[in-house]
This record gives C-alpha cells, structure tokens and sequence, in this order.
C-alpha cells in the first residue's frame, strides 16, 4: 500500500557560498534519492531548513536544478539552539512510497553525522561518481532554476515579476 513517508537528511557546509550550498544539496538530495529510489513523481512536498549562518542561497534551488520542478518545496531556519551544528542543511522529503518505515534510508552527511548517530548507515561514498551521476540528473532548462533577489522573486506577495520562482 502506498503512504506518504518522511525521509531525513543533514548536510553541512565548510563555508555560505552559492556554490558550496548549492553543491552540497545536490549531494545531499542524490544520496537520499540513490538510498532510497526516490522518484520526482512520487515526491509530496519537501522543507529545506538551514541555520541562521546560511544565507546565501535557497537549497531549494538545487532541487529545481535536479528536475524537481513540480514538487512543493519550501525553505526555512532552524531553530536557533545554542551548541547546534553550525553551517548546516536540512531536509525533510515527503515521499509516496511502498516501502516500511523501518525500510527507509535517511542520509546524514559530513559532520551532520553528529545529528543521528543512530542513523549513520550511509556506506562510504565515492563523491567524483555522484559528482558524475548529479551531472547527468542536472535539469536541462536552467531557465527555471533562476535564483531571484526577494523584491524580484515572482513568488512574492505583490510582484509583479513574471516567471517562475527560484525555489
């Protein structure tokens, strides 16, 4: 029988650059979809959360760059809790599968590992090979991968900006 599952993940970055968040969400999304057999079609929804050190970039965006582009996403901070994992991403897919929950694979990464120990099965990752595999999986029309400043994002209340939204 088919249910909405939740599937889990953590990434951290060294620093807040587009690029770098960027790259370690494509990362993070392609080992939960590689663990898990995760289809764009059979995704719900999906809550990107970062900590209050990241902002130059919606992770979100590179969801969009994966082809994710009927998929709800939505971003937001973490709460702010002294000691937490600084630099770091979060994820939360809802996923229309199958399988058990006992059957699903959450993915922690980098020093997001600290967050679930209890859940750091990942096998060691060979990153040049999920590097290649993100390549091939890169939507083709960037066009609707924009990312756009808050008073251009065509998304927010009152804009008068036409196309699609960054995340």
């Amino acid at each position: 029988m088919t249910v909405c599952r939740g599937v889990r993940g953590a990434i951290t970055v060294q620093q807040d650059t587009r690029d770098e968040v960027l790259s370690a969400t494509r990362q993070l999304l392609a080992l939960m979809i590689r663990r898990n057999g995760i289809d764009a079609a059979d995704v719900a929804s999906a809550i990107f959360t970062v900590t209050r050190d990241i902002e130059s970039e919606f992770p979100a965006l590179a969801a969009r760059q994966l082809g994710w582009l009927e998929v709800p996403l939505l971003c937001g901070y973490e709460v702010s809790v002294e000691g937490s994992l600084p630099r770091c991403i979060r994820v939360l897919i809802h996923w229309n599968t199958d399988l058990p929950q006992a059957d699903i694979n959450h993915v922690y990464v980098r020093d997001a590992v600290r967050l679930r120990p209890d859940l750091n099965v990942l096998p060691p990752v060979d990153f040049e090979e999920l590097e290649r595999w993100i390549s091939e999986h890169l939507c083709e029309d960037q066009s609707t991968a924009k990312s756009f400043p808050a008073s251009q994002d065509p998304a927010a209340p009152g804009s008068d900006v036409k196309g699609a939204s960054g995340a």
